[in-house]
């Protein structure tokens, strides 16, 4: 992540992601697009060609039903990038053993430790449902911010079998037992 991308995190409460992250996390909105797009163009084509051909009812569904599809997958991914803000006083270095704890029995493996962002990656095996998770810490002054999705380095996937949410839900468990 760079700096720009933690700072407008920060501000927003959602997660910036880069240019191929976005392609992969939103893979399948582009997908359930293309098809209405195609069918779309091609009529346009003949249009344009002077032989234009009325939409048959069956070409009418594959471009509504793909396009309502893509439209409610682009607000579930768009939903996924919101951090959960956790209001606390523990300093960063209170928090790194809480993250250790829940990293080791998640199986989480680091790949970005700074004192602004941690960002960490699963690898679970083929036969687990998911092709892997990125969880996002962000520290901002007395809070923390958490989120989860599915790793944008990997194919793109809509659903982890409940792992985003046992990624956060744990992690987040854990700081607010250490705030009290």
């Amino acid at each position: 992540m760079t700096k720009e991308q933690i700072k407008y995190s920060i501000e927003t409460g959602e997660m910036k992601l880069g240019n191929w992250d976005k392609f992969t996390h939103y893979g399948i909105v582009g997908f359930l697009f293309f098809i209405p797009s195609v069918l779309i163009f091609l009529h346009l084509k003949d249009y344009f060609q002077g032989i234009p051909k009325p939409f048959r009812e069956s070409e009418i569904w594959f471009v509504i039903i793909p396009f309502i599809l893509g439209l409610l997958f682009y607000r579930l991914q768009r939903s996924r990038l919101k951090f959960q803000t956790i209001d606390t006083h523990l300093t960063r270095e209170e928090f790194d053993p809480i993250i250790e704890k829940v990293a080791k029995e998640l199986e989480w493996t680091p790949h970005v430790m700074n004192k602004n962002v941690i960002i960490a990656k699963t690898h679970p095996s083929f036969f687990s449902g998911s092709w892997g998770e990125q969880i996002t810490i962000l520290f901002d002054k007395n809070r923390i911010l958490v989120n989860s999705i599915c790793d944008p380095d990997k194919r793109s996937s809509v659903v982890s079998m409940g792992r985003n949410k046992q990624n956060m839900s744990r992690l987040i468990e854990e700081i607010r037992k250490a705030s009290h």
